[in-house]
């Protein structure tokens, strides 16, 4: 399949003559100014503030059903419109590119993340096209200021670097402001890499009470209240989009033990009683079905007693961390009242996707240590549980697949599926004195791509043909303006197809068919399934053997939209569709890089691909006395990660691969100048073994470095300091363990993948493995 591309961008003149309606004479006295007109906001323009959550299930606010405490939240809803028809993306970037630009996904770049670039037109790592205008570029030509605040994640991972491009970032991409991260997640208590505008945040040490959440938060009204000063009658747009639920599962001591208990009855009593919930409360019509457990989730009976504790406390953590979303809500809601904007402000509260199952069955007490070494000790989550550190800043957790279920009720199935487990969330929308009755339900379908066209609406302001020197192709997504003061308003859309991983999906009208591709295996391209959502909005019953006909019609429905979207080819790759690289990438990998002292933190991506599965060396030249502490380099964090240091007048080198990894060596340092190296020999099957040099001098002591680095997460490489979170607990406590002597430079020089390394292979061969 090809398709023709106009490459004349529509062009607009910068010249400041043009146009102009002064009258220029040859003195001031026979001339007469004119001055262009300052862009205004339509009169009575809105406040917008988006708050957009990170896989939350559909029933986990009090108002959808949920045991969880969320009175700020409810209040919203009561003062505005539930929206129980809402459906998104199943998955972070590609619901985020949707919801900024009312367009498909795939359409503008971004049907998978940001972590992989393939070379089709349909995953372009996760940047948003450039003739695809964002909602803050729309709102800023509309004359709004634009502020963004929390999680992004769509710019992609090759560009998340000091020296990279940032056309993809959120000021080149339409925000005035944006303090937040730009990955796909990111540690609680102690963030890896905080972006301020265009730069990294120059941060070393966090405080001890550090939570990202209400970090969001204070900046939210910072933004707010400083905006109220310089531009009191200036509309704004607030992007707030906290990363919580999503994993780690962190959460404040204080927030956890407020639901002691309420989970001992397991996820199969929580998903019923919050089903009878919503019924009761009128939130499902009372003929909804209850949907079976998604596959593989045991009965709560089936868990053995002793594991049984642990489980509950996972759903706690969880909950714990909604309700601390719901007190942040309240404080941005009381700050929208105290500076006098509130009635004028439309707020809208979602997720991008519904709950995840990345825990498996099980769970995981360390996520990130899952995906390094595909295992997890299965006493680490009992013993972080008895310590009383499970959700704190020494764990990364994700809940068990049961939990994820109960999150979704009514429906089965996750995140990643285009099932309504994926993409079926809450929708909150409240506009004072806009909407006629508050409180109400309103049942219609919209879809996350309508947000864009609906402010649009509200404004009363077209779409562009042309923006930023590019040709648009207009918006997939429609207006919903007409629900929110009309309770009879039909809905205006009427399909949409849905793909995330060789996941497919079509809705058209009341019939939907779904097509599920477990991950890492043959896609079945004519594997599909049928359910009538008017009869079984719950999708308990396939109805693909009885209804052939209506099948193969929105089979063909979804192939002309794949085709017109760019959703093709599909690709189920697992975890190792991050680690193949484009050829621009190929030769950055096999390059000898430099770092040097009283720098800030390099980027994970800057030194992920020169330690990955291979063969590498680590030198440092430095100098120090007798007397001399501290870090040489540390290269990750806590949870993966390799560091060098002076302590005690030994030079140690400790390698951590998750809470249960932690290998440390030593050797005696002398007074003087040294080179020091780590010589790094990758074994294969993700082993690794590390030889010390020291002047030269091989010690006969090596340093067991299984398993080999894959990525890295959160933190990349800080020389002669350690920040935030520390690679070693042999200098835990001693802040960012500063070294006292001089540093030289650090280098590394890559060298030989491992024989059967998955990592850094060309991208072009990696799909064909």
């Amino acid at each position: 399949m090809t398709h023709a591309h106009d490459t004349n961008d529509l062009l607009r003149s910068a010249d400041p003559g043009r146009d102009h309606g002064a009258t220029i004479g040859k003195t001031l006295g026979t001339s007469k100014p004119w001055w262009r007109p300052e862009k205004k906001a339509p009169a009575g323009a809105p406040n917008v503030v988006v708050i957009l959550l990170d896989d939350l299930g559909f029933s986990d606010f009090g108002c959808f059903g949920s045991e969880i405490r969320t009175p700020h939240i409810d209040a919203l809803a009561a003062h505005g419109l539930r929206f129980t028809g809402y459906t998104t993306v199943p998955m972070c970037t590609p619901a985020r590119a949707a919801m900024m630009t009312g367009k498909n996904p795939h359409s503008v770049g971004c049907g998978w993340l940001t972590h992989n670039n393939p070379g089709y037109p349909g995953y372009q790592a996760g940047e948003i096209s450039l003739d695809a205008p964002t909602l803050p570029e729309l709102l800023r030509e509309a004359g709004y200021a634009t502020y963004a605040v929390g999680k992004w994640h769509n710019t992609a991972d090759y560009h998340v670097s000091s020296a990279a491009t940032r056309t993809a970032w959120p000021l080149q991409r339409g925000f005035d402001h944006f303090y937040g991260f730009l990955g796909a997640e990111t540690h609680f208590f102690s963030p890896g890499q905080l972006i301020e505008g265009n730069d990294v945040a120059d941060i070393d040490e966090l405080p001890k009470d550090y939570y990202c959440t209400d970090d969001w938060t204070d900046r939210s009204i910072k933004y707010l209240r400083s905006h109220r000063s310089a531009a009191p009658d200036k509309p704004f747009l607030l992007y707030l989009a906290h990363n919580a639920p999503h994993v780690p599962l962190h959460a404040k001591p204080e927030d956890i033990a407020a639901y002691d208990g309420v989970y001992a009855e397991g996820w199969d009593a929580t998903r019923k009683q919050r089903f009878a919930r919503q019924v009761a409360s009128g939130l499902v019509p009372p003929d909804w079905q209850l949907s079976p457990e998604s596959p593989g989730v045991k009965p709560w009976a089936d868990v053995p007693d002793e594991q049984k504790p642990v489980m509950s406390q996972y759903m706690q953590i969880y909950a714990a961390m909604v309700q601390n979303i719901d007190r942040s809500i309240g404080r941005l809601v009381d700050e929208l009242k105290q500076l006098g904007v509130y009635d004028n402000t439309l707020i809208v509260l979602t997720s991008d996707n519904g709950a995840s199952s990345i825990g498996g069955l099980e769970g995981a007490a360390n996520i990130y240590e899952k995906r390094v070494t595909r295992t997890e000790d299965p006493q680490l989550a009992h013993s972080l549980y008895l310590d009383g550190r499970l959700g704190g800043p020494d764990s990364f957790p994700a809940y068990p697949a049961g939990w994820a279920n109960a999150s979704n009720t009514p429906f089965r199935f996750y995140k990643r599926t285009p099932m309504n487990g994926g993409i079926r969330v809450p929708f909150i929308a409240s506009w004072p004195n806009k909407v006629p009755d508050p409180g109400a339900i309103r049942r219609q379908w919209i879809h996350v791509s309508d947000l864009v066209p609906t402010l649009l609406d509200v404004l009363g302001t077209d779409y562009p043909q042309a923006f930023n020197g590019y040709r648009t192709r207009g918006l997939d997504g429609v207006s919903f303006k007409g629900m929110l003061a009309d309770p009879a308003h039909p809905s205006a859309r009427e399909r949409q197809h849905f793909e995330l991983e060789g996941n497919r999906g079509y809705i058209s009208g009341r019939w939907k068919i779904v097509s599920l591709q477990p991950p890492g295996t043959p896609i079945a391209l004519d594997q599909w399934l049928l359910f009538d959502l008017q009869a079984d909005p719950t999708e308990c019953n396939d109805l693909a053997a009885h209804e052939p006909q209506k099948l193969r019609e929105l089979i063909e429905a979804f192939e002309r939209d794949a085709e017109a979207n760019y959703v093709y080819p599909l690709d189920n790759r697992d975890n190792r569709r991050v680690l193949g690289l484009p050829p621009f990438l190929e030769e950055e990998s096999a390059r000898v890089r430099t770092f040097y002292p009283g720098t800030g933190t390099a980027s994970p991506i800057v030194i992920a691909a020169l330690i990955a599965d291979r063969d590498y060396r680590i030198d440092c030249e430095f100098e120090c006395t007798g007397e001399d502490t501290g870090v040489l380099y540390a290269i990750g964090d806590n949870m993966n990660g390799l560091a060098a240091f002076v302590l005690d007048g030994q030079l140690h080198v400790a390698f951590t691969a998750g809470a249960s990894v932690q290998r440390s060596v030593a050797i005696a340092l002398g007074a003087g100048t040294h080179r020091f190296t780590l010589e790094h020999r990758a074994l294969g099957a993700r082993r690794g073994e590390g030889t010390l040099v020291l002047d030269g001098q091989r010690h006969n002591l090596h340093l067991d470095m299984t398993p080999t680095f894959l990525r890295l997460g959160g933190e990349g490489v800080d020389v002669g300091l350690d920040r935030k979170r520390k690679v070693s607990r042999l200098y835990e406590g001693r802040g960012t363990f500063a070294f006292t002597g001089r540093i030289a430079r650090v280098w590394v020089t890559p060298g030989a993948q491992a024989p059967d390394s998955i990592a850094n292979r060309p991208e072009a061969q990696a799909q064909l493995d």
